[in-house]
């Protein structure tokens, strides 16, 4: 039960409330977020090449030498390139595949599978995944490699003057970066062609250009000043932006090539027309050579990646719909979307695998229909990895997941018996043709060679598979291999160009690929008989991704997917609709010998010493980050802050410094983590102070600024269950001095009121334990479907009494529901108890948990309070010479809740039954309010009546503004 009190000036003894925040965490724990998950344990090691610090893990020593003589040879080709030396080691961090990659700690948040590699400006890192053909992991070297050249010319390695230079175009980093490269592909050079022939063409020093079109018009720029002024133009132009005050392009323009930026935007214009406009004269659009799926609802953004049901009467695609990308199924005659195979939220998956989408492109389609045609396979991204999904057509169901020890996998096709389902996978830092039986589970490395392979097609007879096979400079041919004696295996296609999306006609005399050998990625098809081979498309843009059905009439016909206007879609054309044909060149009965396909050779071999290889110590934090901020509130309280952030080279253990001021309250918070493995851990030590308003339950007095300081040292233990679930425990010591209210009676009057006293206890040990689940999708202005929760409870000890000093309970739940593409509604519901001799309070309204009533007015050793809110958007961007104002929402809110003192006696009293209202602890209000977004913060402004839900205040309505992340 409560302690009692006898100061010696109350005439009566007193019941004690004592005051203080959460010891650990926020009052309402915002604390949510998925898990970014340590799977793997990755024991690293170092390898100092002669430019470069190589960290690795022993599972990919093997590609050891590989990565070496790579980045070697980048490096002396950009050192030239640049004129330029780098004084310090390199560290570059590669892991064997794109999803070890993901679980790297130097990025915090979630790294998309799009995302391919990224440099770190803090201590010049280059951190890759190596699963690519050789040809195309130098070339990403070499992109990376190219970010730490221009950190090193523009910043002079320093993270500071970097950070001050936050201004540098997009397209000037990332365009010179992927023209040093050359790293452009054929469906990289698609975009930019798309946008010159479609007059989408930006005014590139004066207005910039962002995304992924940034990559492709800043190497268009390049390319421009190399073509215009020579190597010595780029690099006069690179110096000129290297001593411009402000990262101002146009100025190094003015400077390099004495031309006025207008003028350098025109000529740049006119020099892409002249390139790209005569081809579209000599080819087409999509639409010429075969007629597009129609929307006539305008639903469908995006289709992609068609292929035909074995009857010919359905086209299964991936479709962006709402935002979302989803599983749809056409009508295969009338060209219509007709079901939504995955419509709505899942959290059995976080999206579908999808070329040019989710993922960057590859070889081979993402669906595959079974023979029957009653499931469609698909890859989906999962825990720490992806997954076989197999979907029931006629149930539009999800039927069955499956987990293997591949990565990476990509491009399904079902074996024409139904049984298996080969795939294009990553093994030991390999990628090869697997075959995985359905029944047994078992997965069979089928090409097991060193060469990239993917895109497979069985032959309709089941007796051979069809894949595509890199060799040499990113060149791709097709081979067919013997399923009965994998070691045959014969070259259907070669030359200097890439053969892929290989798939037969139903009768099994076509088969179908795309090629990209007139420098443009187009349909082509192969008479199996003759090996005759002809063109079906000639686009400017690019067609791809095919697949063939028969229609009702017997026609043979081609669907696939075409790139126009910036957007991909459906289109279906005749078989028998030729365009050109290729040069005669009969199949070969010859046998493919492995060593006859030429490998990538770089002009640099390391040869591997072992006195260069250390271990990696990973103790040694440096400074990666560091800002601060001051403001002034509209009554005129000073808010100030600063931090600093120190790791290690790789991220893992970091090192957080917070010193931050509101007014004349200063407090400090130092914390340290440790997330190497799947177990994280921590500690914190921390002096917080505050203040809260407390009203007297008996007069109606509002006590105003009663201070509150507390300090503690704790050391926390975490483990993720899964993406979604998390438990999290603690243990230190906290120590809190702090005015409390007790209700006493007042000598002179007599009569019972609320007093403050002033408490001080010193270090009392603590404990904390707490569970989270969060299955949230959301964007820019916060989440939009699913549901998070917290469950939370901290214990204080009382020493003197050898009991709970405190014991804080609390329940978060929050539930979003999408009602239309761009408006939700959310819900959130708020439950918190506390025991003990001296329990805390808990503290509500003003922000966005009881809106219409002074901030922390509302107080309680027991609370509750619910939000219900819609939200919907109202301007996208509001631009003005002096200001740039995004994302502006509204919204319409009910709050109800309340806050009751159980250990004076007090019954909760929320709702009035006699009355049909409120109780005389119960508070709500209803009202609208507009947030927007505004240098990276989130402004906000309520208007709130307050009701007792039978009749509104006379206060009227009443307005706040608030900045922060809401609900």
């Amino acid at each position: 039960m409560p302690r009692f009190l006898s100061p010696s000036r109350l005439a009566a003894a007193a019941c004690a409330l004592a005051l203080a925040a959460a010891p650990a965490a926020a009052q309402y724990s915002t604390a949510f977020g998925k898990n970014k998950i340590q799977y793997r344990e990755f024991e690293w090691k170092i390898y100092h090449a002669p430019h470069f610090d190589i960290h690795y893990y022993e599972e990919e020593a093997a590609l050891l030498e590989k990565v070496a003589s790579l980045a070697e040879s980048a490096y002396d080709t950009l050192s030239r390139e640049f004129d330029h030396q780098i004084a310090e080691p390199i560290p570059l961090i590669f892991y064997a595949t794109h999803s070890a990659f993901e679980q790297n700690n130097i990025i915090l948040n979630f790294i998309p599978e799009g995302v391919g590699a990224f440099a770190s400006q803090a201590r010049n890192r280059m951190v890759m995944p190596v699963d690519l053909p050789d040809a195309e992991l130098y070339q990403l070297i070499l992109h990376e490699l190219a970010h730490v050249f221009q950190y090193d010319l523009l910043f002079e390695g320093r993270l500071g003057r970097g950070l001050r230079s936050a201004g540098v175009p997009q397209w000037f980093m990332e365009g010179m970066a992927s023209y040093m490269a050359k790293d452009e592909s054929t469906s990289d050079k698609m975009y930019l062609r798309d946008a010159v022939v479609n007059d989408r063409i930006p005014s590139i020093i004066q207005r910039g250009v962002s995304g992924f079109l940034a990559y492709r018009f800043g190497h268009a720029t390049f390319d421009f000043i190399e073509d215009r002024w020579g190597k010595e133009g780029f690099r006069d132009f690179l110096y000129e932006f290297r001593h411009t005050l402000g990262s101002r392009p146009d100025r190094a323009i003015e400077r390099a090539f004495k031309t006025e930026a207008e003028d350098f935007d025109l000529d740049f214009r006119r020099w892409l027309r002249r390139k790209y406009l005569p081809r579209l004269v000599e080819t087409g659009e999509p639409s010429d050579f075969g007629r597009p799926f129609r929307d006539e609802k305008r639903e469908v953004d995006t289709a992609i990646s068609p292929v035909a049901s074995p009857s010919g009467d359905l086209v299964a695609a991936l479709a962006i719909t709402r935002g979302d990308l989803d599983i749809l199924l056409f009508d295969a005659r009338k060209r219509e979307p007709i079901a939504n195979l995955t419509k709505g939220y899942t959290s059995r998956y976080q999206y579908i695998v999808a070329q040019h989408v989710t993922a960057k492109a590859r070889m081979g389609r993402d669906l595959a229909f079974s023979p029957d045609g009653n499931r469609l396979a698909a890859f989906v991204k999962r825990e720490g990895g992806r997954s076989l999904v197999l979907f029931d057509v006629l149930e539009r169901q999800l039927d069955r997941m499956i987990d293997m020890d591949v990565d990476q996998q990509h491009a399904p096709a079902f074996s024409p018996d139904g049984r298996k389902v080969a795939f294009s996978g990553n093994r030991a830092g390999r990628f090869d043709i697997f075959e995985l039986d359905l029944d047994s589970g078992e997965v069979v490395n089928i090409t097991d060679d060193e060469a990239y392979d993917g895109s497979p097609a069985y032959t309709p007879d089941g007796e051979a598979i069809v894949y595509s096979t890199v060799w040499g400079e990113d060149h791709a041919r097709l081979v067919c291999l013997d399923r009965a004696d994998p070691s045959r295996r014969l070259a259907l296609s070669g030359g200097q160009w890439i053969d892929k999306d290989a798939t037969f006609s139903p009768d099994g005399e076509w088969l179908v690929f795309t090629s990209d050998r007139t420098g443009v990625d187009d349909i082509w098809a192969m008479e199996i008989a003759t090996g005759r081979v002809v063109q079906l498309t000639d686009v400017v843009t690019g067609t791809m991704m095919p697949t063939v059905a028969r229609g009702e009439d017997g026609i043979l016909r081609v669907v696939y997917t075409g790139f126009w206007k910036g957007t991909f879609d459906l289109y279906v054309s005749d078989l028998a609709d030729v365009v050109a044909e290729a040069p005669p060149a009969p199949l070969t009965e010859a046998e493919i010998a492995e060593e006859k396909l030429p490998p990538f050779e770089p002009e640099i071999r390391v040869t591997l010493d072992d006195g260069n290889k250390d271990e990696y110590g990973g103790f040694k934090l440096f400074l990666e980050d560091g800002g601060g901020s001051v403001g002034v509130t509209d009554d005129q309280i000073f808010l100030g802050l600063a931090y600093l952030r120190f790791t290690d080279l790789l991220g893992d253990r970091r090192l957080n410094v917070v010193l931050s001021a509101v007014d004349t309250f200063s407090d400090f918070d130092i914390s340290y983590l440790d997330l190497s493995r799947r177990w994280y851990w921590g500690a914190r030590l921390a002096d917080m102070r505050d203040y809260y308003a407390v009203r007297d339950p008996i007069s109606g007095r509002l006590f105003r600024n009663q201070e509150f300081r507390q300090t503690v040292l704790y050391g926390f233990l975490g483990y993720p269950f899964d993406l979604h679930h998390r438990a999290e425990f603690g243990a230190g010591a906290l120590s809190r001095e702090y005015s409390f209210p007790v209700i006493a009676v007042d000598p002179e009057t007599g009569q019972p009121g609320l007093f403050l006293l002033t408490r001080e206890d010193d270090f009392v040990p603590l404990a904390t334990a707490s569970v989270t689940g969060d299955s949230t999708i959301g964007n820019f202005a916060g989440p939009i479907e699913g549901n998070r929760w917290k469950v939370e409870t901290q214990y204080l000890w009382d020493p003197d009494e050898s009991g709970t000093l405190d014991w804080r309970s609390t329940l978060d739940f929050r539930s979003y529901m999408e009602v239309s593409r761009r408006s939700n509604l959310a819900l959130r519901l708020f439950a918190g108890l506390t025991e003990g001799n001296e329990p805390s309070l808990f503290y509500i309204g003003g922000l966005d948990t009881l809106r219409g009533f002074d901030y922390r007015s509302i107080n309680g050793d027991r609370a509750v309070f619910a939000n219900f809110e819609y939200r919907f958007p109202l301007i996208d961007a509001l631009v003005g010479p002096f200001f740039d104002f995004r994302g502006i929402r509204g919204r319409v809110f009910l709050d109800v809740g309340g806050a009751w003192f159980d250990q004076l006696g007090e019954s909760s009293d929320l709702w009035d039954s006699d009355e049909n209202r409120l109780g005389p602890h119960g508070y709500s209000s209803y009202g609208w309010g507009v947030s927007v977004l505004f240098g990276g913060l989130q402004l906000h402004w309520d208007f709130a009546q307050n009701w007792d839900f039978k009749d509104a205040t006379e206060e009227g309505l009443k307005t706040a503004f608030w900045v922060g992340s809401r609900f």
